[in-house]
């Protein structure tokens, strides 16, 4: 994606937030934090040799 491309998006995204209420951006808020924490423990977890070596087995089987 082109950076002129993800300006705009962003753009968009940006007014569309300022067009919510307190409340629904704190929601919002949250909601990409929890979203972000998911990802972050996912990729832990895919690099967790323990858990790379149950994968392999569950492979195996």
């Amino acid at each position: 994606m082109l950076i002129r491309e993800r300006s705009s998006e962003l753009k968009i995204i940006t007014k569309s937030i300022d067009a919510l209420n307190i409340t629904e951006q704190l929601w919002l808020l949250e909601h990409i934090a929890h979203q972000i924490r998911i990802k972050n423990e996912l990729a832990s977890m895919a690099q967790d040799p323990q858990i790379q070596a149950e994968l392999s087995q569950i492979n195996m089987s």
